[in-house]
């Protein structure tokens, strides 16, 4: 199953396996920690970690305008993963596919990395901290906030599914009473491991779709 409706806060919300929320009644597509231009920082500090990251994060973001045809893109924070320079090929990459979307609106509310550079320059709306359209607020740190539910990124939720004798390190959806997380978006993005709870729901993504968890 590569999407899940889920109630919060009165609404409907479908989670996709992509690690994507869309919420139908506002034609809004939600992700966090994009972490453009991550394997490129890496590799200007000689870590050798292959090209091309960028360019997936893109397709996948296609696939889900393309499955949802929403309003308006909210990115809750870490749209970059830091500085580029004059040579940084995925900068012109990604405004080239902004400008392929033009018709969608695409808010950023800014993230700790995204200081180290001119957000605005993609072709995003910044937001310095939060955006809310109730019931929730939308945030980057998954603090809650006064006016409504919040929903984050920045922790990069996971958890440990077992499979017999295996043990996978999944990235997760997490909802708990007053806030939920999203699981980060960019595909060279690291984990969080978050504990099981009674009151905490959490829907972990698999290679072949969304598994409810405990």
């Amino acid at each position: 199953m590569i999407k899940r409706d889920i109630e919060i806060a009165g609404e409907r919300l479908t989670l996709h396996a992509q690690r994507a929320i869309h919420w139908s009644a506002r034609r809004m597509l939600l992700v966090s920690d994009v972490h453009f231009g991550k394997g490129a920082v890496f590799r200007r500090a000689g870590i050798a970690v292959p090209s091309g990251d960028t360019e997936d994060d893109l397709v996948r973001l296609d696939e889900l305008i393309a499955a949802f045809i929403p309003e308006s893109v909210v990115v809750l924070g870490d749209l970059v993963h830091g500085s580029a320079t004059v040579r940084s090929a995925w900068v012109d990459r990604v405004r080239a596919w902004r400008r392929k979307h033009d018709a969608v609106r695409m808010l950023l509310i800014a993230g700790n990395h995204d200081r180290h550079f001119d957000v605005a320059s993609l072709g995003f709306d910044v937001l310095p901290e939060r955006l809310a359209v109730p019931p929730f607020v939308f945030s980057h740190h998954p603090h809650a906030q006064a006016g409504g539910y919040t929903i984050a990124g920045h922790v990069h939720p996971g958890v440990t599914v077992r499979d017999g004798w295996r043990r996978h390190r999944l990235p997760a959806f997490v909802f708990d009473r007053d806030v939920g997380m999203l699981p980060a978006f960019g595909t060279l993005t690291g984990l969080h491991e978050v504990t099981r709870a009674p009151d905490r729901h959490i829907v972990a993504v698999t290679p072949a779709g969304l598994l409810p968890v405990g």
